[in-house]
């Protein structure tokens, strides 16, 4: 790391140098595009988002700028039925019902074409964007594994070949500031640079420790950054070299008991009985030392052979992801489930692809590599603060869990898509793609306590598995003029299967999607308005659950769904001061053949789930924002916002009972903004939740204690960002 570091500081000082002339950052000013004007590479070849026979919304640099979107779990708030939640630092995207239940992610994330295997990678480079896509539905074809509920692809800003910059600073309440600064820089008749940097600091939690003299959590700092160089070779011959960066700390990660524990372990313990709980918003019980610390980098080659009607491409590149915390994982204000996690993930990723664009058709096949290595220790303590646990008889300092797993993962995989335009306005799509993914596990782990029967005590212990998958897609798409068309497909999706932690061999298959969709994407009233339908229907087979077998608790295949749903997106600038944006969502999200036992609750028996909801698919949800800007004049401009979001009631487990469930709710953004005559300068006033909502955004349970640990989406957060363009 000290090379790399030396090699940032010296491509940052770049940002010092006296140029002798700074153009306008081009992409400042009010947000104007109308989403249908945006190009996107969301089937891997530059196109309108309109000409993508798909549920896609993209939101460019100015859209993500304007409202004050920097986060992943901001995408939300603009994007059909999409949930993005975060525990123990964890990012969870659910995309219509389908995600994160167990196992891998089910939504695939992308960074400039290259997959993040670890989903705490979901946060960590959204700096200095260009625009993000979020496609809807299945993308098993063009990116394979665990993109069953869809993709997200962030893509970042290129060097261009002017001198250019910024330097942005804000403030809000919880002592939260944060500092980014962008240089770019033409080297050269052939080579351009672009350095961005960003420093972001919480002094203040969002999360209040009632334990008397503890810290306040959800609070600390990152600094991350990002180099790019982009070469001309030759005229037809372009490299791109980047390298990105992240480190932070800070007790970022935290429980927050839901339910008073229930299980004899707890009752017969008379220090547990008396322990002080938090089941308030924003509120936790947390006497251990919490912090997190977290080191990411990310390395990237992309070159790219135009050749006529040909283009090749080659996507390498190298990622690391190290992550170690301490946590109180009880949530109450007694020392007895401290833990340290500790990840190390190391991962090598190669494709190549050819793309062709003919009168007649457009290609797209390639191959694809993956390299995946991922260590993960857990240590669980038992700590002074608590009697030995009787009945078990456990002194003071032993150790309750630990584990210990080095995971390694290779993926091979071909794939190829073609459009074929027959006759006049038809298209004709149809592609497939074969992966075959190799796991290996090496575990051990000791577990002090037998009555803690839902882990098995592991000696050295080696697994082995092949999984091999073939998602397919064939559609079709109608233009019926320029400004409408319509598209149907079927699709298949496919997320990994895996090995199961609370087993020494127990391992679980894969899950798997087929999907059916049509789609109607329109430009109306003089191209000033997008309207867009879509309608769904998932069969969605051998869903990875956690379920109770005996006394312990696995993954397995054990539950189907059906999913099926409505989707309307609109984009409306009736002129140059109005832009209005809203999108709603329908969706009917069942399991079907699935019967479980809860671990919370185990004298009901096994319990028939039939008809139960899946996790975070909300029946009715829906997003809508209005932004009104002033004509320009010597006095500069402004641009006032407000942005809606509200979500029906959903389950957070598929048990879907009273404690499982997050009632409907509404968020409120607001955002002012003043742009100079010139653009030049920027500030802009917002609030975010305005009304100081609290709604569960992640749950997870413990057999052993006996209740659901959940996190709190952010409060109410308002302040001032200040932007200088030169």
């Amino acid at each position: 790391m000290p090379s790399f570091r030396n090699r940032l500081l010296c491509a940052a000082a770049a940002m010092a140098l006296p140029f002798p002339v700074f153009a306008q950052e081009a992409d400042t000013g009010a947000e104007d595009v109308n989403a249908g004007d945006i190009v996107v590479t969301a089937q891997k070849r530059s196109q309108s988002i309109q000409q993508v026979p798909a549920a896609i919304l993209a939101l460019n640099s100015e859209m993500l700028e304007d409202r004050g979107i920097s986060t992943a779990a901001g995408l939300q708030f603009s994007v059909p039925s999409t949930q993005i939640g975060n525990l123990l630092g964890q990012t969870s995207v659910t995309i219509r019902g389908v995600g994160l239940n167990q196992g891998a992610p089910g939504v695939a994330i992308h960074v400039d074409g290259v997959y993040q295997p670890r989903p705490s990678m979901g946060d960590l480079l959204q700096i200095d964007l260009e625009r993000v896509e979020v496609l809807r539905g299945p993308q098993g074809t063009l990116y394979g594994r665990n993109a069953n509920g869809g993709a997200v692809n962030f893509i970042t800003k290129a060097p261009t070949d002017e001198y250019e910059g910024y330097l942005l600073a804000s403030y809000a309440n919880y002592d939260e500031a944060r500092v980014q600064g962008m240089v770019n820089v033409p080297l050269g008749e052939n080579i351009r640079g672009r350095v961005v940097l960003d420093w972001n600091r919480r002094g203040d939690g969002f999360v209040k420790n009632i334990v008397a003299g503890g810290q306040d959590l959800d609070r600390g700092r990152t600094f991350s950054g990002r180099v790019r160089f982009d070469m001309d070779i030759t005229p037809d011959f372009e490299l791109s070299l980047a390298t990105t960066f992240l480190d932070g700390t800070g007790p970022t990660q935290y429980f927050v008991l839901h339910n008073p524990p229930t299980t004899p372990v707890v009752s017969v313990n008379p220090a547990l009985a008396s322990a002080s709980y938090s089941f308030e918003p924003w509120r936790t019980a947390a006497n251990d030392p919490v912090n997190t610390e977290r080191r990411l980098s990310m390395s990237s080659a992309t070159a790219t052979w135009s050749l006529g009607d040909v283009t090749l491409k080659s996507i390498s590149a190298y990622t690391t992801l190290r992550d170690d915390s301490l946590a109180d994982d009880d949530g109450i204000n007694v020392s007895i489930f401290p833990a340290r996690r500790f990840y190390d993930s190391k991962s090598f990723s190669q494709e190549l692809n050819v793309g062709a664009s003919f009168d007649a058709a457009d290609v797209v096949a390639g191959l694809y590599y993956l390299k995946d290595s991922y260590k993960h220790i857990l240590d669980y303590d038992l700590l002074e603060g608590v009697a030995p646990l009787s009945p078990l008889g456990l002194p003071p300092g032993s150790d309750l869990v630990f584990d210990v797993r080095d995971y390694d993962t290779s993926v091979n995989a071909a794939f190829a898509d073609v459009t074929v335009r027959p006759v006049g306005d038809l298209s004709l799509i149809a592609g497939i793609r074969y992966s075959e993914e190799k796991q290996t596990q090496v575990q051990r782990n000791t577990i002090s306590i037998g009555t803690f029967a839902t882990i098995e005590t592991c000696p050295l212990t080696t697994n082995e598995a092949k999984f091999t998958s073939t998602t397919p897609r064939i559609g079709a798409r109608y233009e019926f003029s320029p400004s409408a068309n319509a598209y149907a497909t079927f699709s298949k999706g496919y997320k990994a299967g895996g090995f199961n932690l609370n087993a020494c061999s127990n391992q679980f298959n894969p899950e798997k999607l087929d999907s059916y969709e049509v789609g109607l994407k329109t430009r109306l009233l003089d191209r000033t308005l997008t309207l867009n339908l879509s309608a769904f229907y998932y069969d969605y087979t051998d869903l990875q659950i956690s379920q109770v077998v005996g006394l312990a608790r696995f993954i397995t295949n054990a539950a189907a769904a059906t999913i099926k749903g409505a989707e309307l997106e609109a984009d409306w600038q009736p002129n140059e001061h109005w832009s209005i944006n809203a999108n709603a969502t329908y969706l009917d999200a069942t399991y079907k053949r699935f019967s479980n036992t809860d671990g919370l609750d185990p004298a009901a028996g096994v319990q028939l789930l039939d008809g139960n909801r899946l996790n975070e698919a909300p029946k009715f949800s829906g997003n809508l924002g209005i932004a009104y800007r002033t004509a320009a004049s010597d006095h500069g401009r402004f641009t006032i916002r407000t942005d809606l979001s509200y979500r029906s009631k959903y389950y957070l487990r598929e048990f879907n009972g009273p404690l499982d469930t997050q009632e409907a709710f509404a968020l409120i953004n607001a955002g002012l903004i003043w742009d100079s005559p010139d653009e030049r300068f920027r500030v802009r006033l917002f609030v975010n939740n305005l009304t100081n909502k609290a709604y569960v955004a992640r749950m997870d349970s413990s057999d052993n204690f006996g209740a659901r640990f959940i996190s709190w989406n952010a409060p109410r957060q308002y302040g001032v960002e200040l932007r200088t363009n030169f």
